[in-house]
């Protein structure tokens, strides 16, 4: 309908994943040397998986229900330019679309309304500003290890679950 307004949940849910901490450290670095003020802190950057929709009880144990059995390898992310304060991905990169679909088709098929989401790799430095920032970067890119859920809202991230991606390959004894 013309002129309606999506209602924006008070208490979102999201599946993301955080750049280690050694990564965090340069990605510091870097908002120093390309101006970028840091009003964000940066325990709390992170990539959007998958939004869940409002903090509920429910949706929480549908998620952790769903995951219990969820079977997936560690996966990399790649960086290589940022627009205005956003990292933005090196081309080529499949496998977190991948991830992104398998981990949003088994939390629905546990019961999960998922809201409308166009999933697009990214990683936000800094939130409320604008800027014109466009740069090319030399590659900063780590091995996601693992997923959380979080519920973000009053400044702060509260943790409601956390799994491991686990690499299952060369696990073979020969």
């Amino acid at each position: 309908m013309a002129g309606q307004v999506t209602r924006r949940a008070e208490r979102p849910l999201y599946m993301m994943f955080k750049p280690p901490p050694r990564e965090r450290a340069r990605l510091i670095r870097l908002c120093a040397a390309l101006g970028i003020e840091i009003g964000y802190a940066p325990e709390r950057w992170h990539g959007t998986l998958l939004p869940i929709g409002e903090t509920a009880s429910a949706a929480i144990d549908a998620v952790h229900r769903a995951l219990e059995t969820f079977d997936a390898a560690p996966f990399s992310v790649a960086f290589d330019h940022i627009e205005g304060d956003t990292l933005k991905p090196r081309k080529g990169q499949r496998t977190p679309g991948y991830f992104q679909r398998a981990l949003a088709a088994r939390i629905a098929r546990c019961g999960v309304m998922l809201p409308d989401y166009a999933f697009s790799l990214h990683l936000n430095l800094a939130y409320g500003g604008a800027s014109l920032r466009c740069a090319r970067l030399p590659p900063i890119e780590w091995p996601v290890e693992e997923i959380l859920l979080i519920e973000s809202g009053s400044g702060r991230h509260i943790e409601h679950g956390r799994w491991p991606l686990i690499d299952r390959q060369g696990m073979f004894a020969f």
